[in-house]
């Protein structure tokens, strides 16, 4: 069931100044990692045309047989890690890739994870030959980006990242997408790391490349290997790390090793080791610089780690940053602000590998002055400024016209074109912003985690893994609970201050009820700023309550129940010292969102400060005299509700 929500949020940025760094930390290393001239090719005046027809037979569409697929088939391909990969036979043409007069010469399949539930969708389209490559390669990548407003951020990352040593980037270009005659707009093409993306470079095609999907380099069992260094389980082991390239991984879970030993030298035995130091600085100072929303969190995806054949180094490659930049009006829509947490070096922290380089003595200095020296030599306002006076007339015509404007991502209706502008405008300063983001969130307790939370006959239990303070300040704990994942100040019931241990067992007194647990880390040196939240993210109805856990989450399943829907008022999280706004919305979901043929489900909609509101397909006028309201649907057929 496909469902658009509407919301109207507000927020504010702060800034902050720091000295300039005093020495370059990016000192030559034997391990250095370099690409041969020519790789990268200057942007084209206007968006590649591509071109592809499919040729669909009468044969099934199974996991074994692909022959009868059609293009509706690979688009409701909704699941990444199943084994079916519907695909269709296609003819591609284009304008650097003429004509072969072939029936078919090509293959056509859906790409991405999360991308899969958007209206517009990415594409893989894969050379039947291994000979007539177009531009030396066989695999063309189109990512749509459809929660990018500006629609140029990851082109943008990617070729300022060709400038910035020590950091392998990606080629990427804009095209124009043409699928059996229909315009499908525009897409940026990211280059497909595999054999000819080694080969291009000069590197073994043999060598060892991964792509994280769930990897925060800690051991697991799905990760490990028969003899010869192969996975016992590949299916198991993808869902970690996928293999792009190589046959043996023994170097992999040999690094791993090495990482979870805490009691090796970090300096000689990991990082002098595994990784080239330059090389990671870069990578982090990039994502930094970019806000990179969607690469370090709880899942640790979206970068690959190169590992040439022969060598101990692994290398970092980057991939996806279409979620960087500015905040998205997306964002604001369902109330996904980004969780202080899971910001800036905190969200490295939750990371064995990169909380114990940041134990390192030394360690925030240096990371300071390499994101200084990165920000003031090849992220430069001039540099910026450069890429997005360019890209501007490729990108904005298409924007501003079917089928790309009606589904740019937006805060409550289709954006205007001056909403866009003023969004790719927020690019050309968002590089000093993120910057004085990490330097001011660098002084915050990093997160950590509520590890058990219970309320048993009156009896609080809570526990949870100590935070960190990179200055040495002193920590202290705020323990909250509250009958709302919302903790407004109505809604707190007990809490207890200043703890200096992380396990806490109470009787707060509190009658029967549902409740929701917080927990505040404050350092001693500005308790009042100076705070951090869990990693824990309640999540009720497509909306997270940053650093809250349930307590009592029970709740009957059944229709018929009056007490099935428990209605959370519709109030922003707030962040335990600021003070409470509320916002002006109407926002609409379903719980569950997907069901099969014959099932319920409850539509519900929170509104505040709402006059009137209607609900198509047949639903009607709805009322918004209370908070929360709902009513049952039986749809035959999937809809979607406005």
């Amino acid at each position: 069931m496909n469902l658009r929500f509407y919301v109207i949020a507000t927020f504010m940025l702060a800034m902050s100044v720091v000295s300039p760094a005093s020495a370059n930390v990016f000192t030559p290393l034997p391990s250095d990692i370099s690409e041969p001239d020519g790789i990268y090719l200057p942007l084209s005046s206007s968006a590649e045309r591509v071109d592809v027809a499919t040729a669909i037979s009468s044969g099934p569409c199974t996991v074994d047989d692909y022959s009868g697929c059609t293009l509706e088939d690979v688009n409701n391909d909704t699941n990444p890690r199943d084994d079916f990969k519907p695909e269709v036979k296609v003819h591609l043409t284009m304008d650097s890739f003429p004509d072969d007069g072939k029936a078919t010469n090509a293959t056509l399949r859906q790409r991405g994870n999360s991308a899969r539930f958007q209206p517009q969708k990415s594409y893989r389209i894969k050379l039947d030959s291994k000979k007539d490559l177009w531009r030396g390669e066989r695999k063309l990548q189109l990512n749509k980006h459809a929660l990018d407003l500006s629609r140029v951020a990851n082109k943008l990352s990617f070729d300022l990242m060709e400038g910035i040593p020590n950091l392998p980037s990606l080629r990427t270009d804009f095209m124009h997408l043409f699928i059996d005659d229909e315009d499908y707009g525009l897409f940026t093409h990211v280059e497909y790391v595999g054999k000819e993306y080694l080969t291009r470079r000069g590197w073994d095609k043999d060598s060892g490349v991964y792509k994280a999907n769930d990897f925060d380099f800690t051991m697991n069992d799905a990760l490990r290997l028969d003899a010869n260094g192969k996975p016992l389980d590949e299916k198991a082991f993808e869902i970690i790390m996928e293999i792009k390239r190589g046959d043996n991984h023994q170097k992999l879970l040999e690094m791993l090793d090495a990482v979870n030993n805490t009691g090796n030298d970090f300096a000689s035995n990991v990082m002098g080791k595994y990784f080239n130091k330059n090389n990671y600085l870069s990578w982090i100072s990039a994502n930094l610089l970019f806000g990179n929303k969607d690469i370090i969190r709880a899942d640790s995806s979206n970068f690959y780690l190169l590992n040439q054949k022969g060598e101990d180094t692994f290398f970092f490659l980057p991939w996806d940053y279409d979620e960087g930049w500015v905040e998205n009006p997306y964002d604001t829509l369902i109330n996904s602000h980004q969780s202080r947490a899971w910001t800036g070096i905190s969200s490295y922290w939750s990371v064995i590998l990169h909380k114990r380089y940041l134990e390192q003595p030394g360690a925030l200095d240096e990371l300071r002055e390499a994101v200084l020296y990165v920000k003031n030599n090849y992220l430069t306002p001039e540099i910026v400024a450069n890429k997005l006076d360019a890209y501007k007339p490729i990108v904005r015509p298409f924007v501003s016209t079917s089928p790309d404007f009606q589904h740019l991502p937006d805060s409550g209706s289709i954006p205007t074109m001056e909403e866009y502008d003023a969004y790719y405008q927020d690019m050309y300063t968002a590089i000093e912003k993120n910057y004085q983001s990490f330097i001011e969130n660098s002084e915050y307790p990093m997160g950590f985690w509520i590890q058990s939370a219970d309320l048993t006959n009156g009896v609080l239990t809570v526990a949870w893994s100590p935070s960190y303070d990179l200055q040495g300040d002193a920590i202290t704990y705020d323990v909250e609970v509250a009958s709302s994942p919302t903790f407004r100040p109505e809604t707190i019931v007990w809490k207890t201050l200043g703890l200096t241990v992380t396990q806490l067992t109470d009787e707060p007194g509190l009658p029967e009820g549902k409740y929701y647990v917080r927990i505040v880390a404050r350092d001693s040196a500005d308790p009042v700023h100076h705070w951090q939240i869990s990693y824990d993210e309640y999540d009720v109805f497509d909306r997270k309550y940053h650093g809250v856990v349930a307590l009592q989450t029970a709740q009957p399943d059944h229709e018929n129940d009056p007490t099935y829907f428990n209605p959370i008022e519709p109030v922003n999280p707030v962040d335990p010292v600021d003070p409470v706004v509320t916002n002006t919305f109407c926002e609409m979901g379903a719980d569950p969102q997907s069901i099969t043929a014959g099932q319920g489900t409850a539509l519900w909609w929170w509104t505040e400060e709402v006059s009137s509101a209607s609900i198509d397909n047949s639903i009607g006028d709805v009322s918004v005299s209370t908070p929360t309201n709902y009513v049952w649907i039986h749809p035959t057929q999937t809809t979607t509700y406005t």
